[in-house]
């Protein structure tokens, strides 16, 4: 639908954009086909947060059986189930994960505010999810991929970063969409990597998170599992100076240190 055509299902159905839920309903038919393409030649079963009206949702009108949808708006959530689809309407932060398929494509236009807290929890899930497409906020796109060292690197690069391989497929301007929102997005695509070293999702994302938590103060001050010297030593094994900070280790080098971790631990 275009902006018109927008207008006009709002006026139909008595709906109103909701600003809570961030609603801004993507209008940009060719950025729509482009992330169609790509959404469709993933594997199915599809899950779709957020499919608010329905521009990439009613493109699956011949596979309902094949998506499931969750939609925080009541009216919206009804009306998709009075159209024939499986709808959730939940918070898709609150969702018990487990009523969803054993695998499945996630994708979704999400709403700005919850984009990042979205993609921690779809890394508690990665065995889950084999691959995923969102439209998220262009700020919160470049912490996802920042590197090391990078003003925009953060707990969240580098939870992203080890359990997903990450392409940008497209800068959004805020006027794709109907009601403008106040700032521009961009579309990324993650793919699951292997998870090679068997990390526990949840140990590890409170790792990191820990590391970060002071991200400018010297990194052994921040692992408390250990005496600060056992903690030198540690990060000494890896290569590392005792005086580095979390913002200056890479993915990879927080995944040995974790497992360097808790390997000691268990020792």
């Amino acid at each position: 639908m275009n902006r018109k055509q927008v207008k006009q299902f709002l006026k139909q159905e008595k709906l109103q954009p909701i600003k809570k839920f961030g609603q801004n309903f993507l209008i940009n038919q060719s950025l729509i086909q482009n992330i169609l393409k790509k959404v469709q030649k993933c594997p199915s079963p599809f899950v779709e947060i957020g499919p608010g009206l329905g521009a990439l949702t009613r493109h699956f009108e011949n596979r309902k059986k094949d998506i499931t949808l969750v939609e925080k708006d009541k009216k919206l959530a009804s009306y998709w189930q009075k159209a024939g689809y499986s709808a959730f309407c939940a918070d898709a932060l609150k969702l018990n994960w487990e009523k969803l398929p054993k695998q499945f494509t996630l994708f979704g236009n999400l709403p700005y505010e919850i984009s990042a807290s979205l993609i921690l929890k779809a890394c508690l899930h990665q065995k889950q999810i084999q691959s995923m497409l969102f439209m998220i906020q262009k700020e919160v796109a470049q912490r996802v991929m920042a590197q090391a060292s990078n003003k925009n690197y953060s707990f969240l690069s580098v939870v992203s970063q080890t359990f997903w391989n990450i392409r940008c497929i497209a800068d959004v301007p805020k006027t794709d969409f109907y009601p403008s929102p106040e700032v521009n997005g961009r579309v990324l695509e993650f793919q699951v990597k292997n998870n090679k070293f068997n990390l526990s999702a949840d140990s590890f994302l409170k790792f990191v998170k820990k590391c970060f938590s002071f991200k400018r103060k010297m990194l052994f001050k921040q692992i408390d599992a250990f005496s600060p010297e056992t903690a030198k030593k540690n990060l000494g094994k890896l290569g590392l100076s005792e005086s580095c900070r979390a913002e200056e280790l890479s993915p990879p080098q927080f995944t040995a240190l974790y497992i360097q971790t808790k390997n000691d631990n268990l020792a």
